[in-house]
């Protein structure tokens, strides 16, 4: 895995930011998608390979990344919020 499952853990964190910023507040967002991928390495602890720190690093990077990316396009009038 290596690699390829941290830029996984990324790519999924920066794309659930655009799924759920146009519907919640980025409180909600964020804590959403912390508890998702907590839950997921809970999940990996009991069933698959272990819990790991980097997989939450991942995580927390593609989080900004998607929140950086989203308010940027927000800024310039290309994404969809709900009034």
């Amino acid at each position: 895995m290596g690699e390829e499952d941290k830029r996984k853990h990324f790519w999924v964190c920066f794309f659930l930011q655009f799924l759920f910023l146009p519907w919640l507040s980025v409180g909600w967002a964020i804590s959403l998608i912390l508890l998702i991928g907590t839950l997921k390495e809970c999940w990996d602890q009991r069933y698959g390979s272990g819990f790991c720190w980097y997989d939450m690093l991942a995580n927390a990077l593609g989080m900004v990344a998607g929140l950086l990316a989203f308010m940027a396009l927000q800024a310039l009038g290309l994404t969809f919020v709900r009034s």
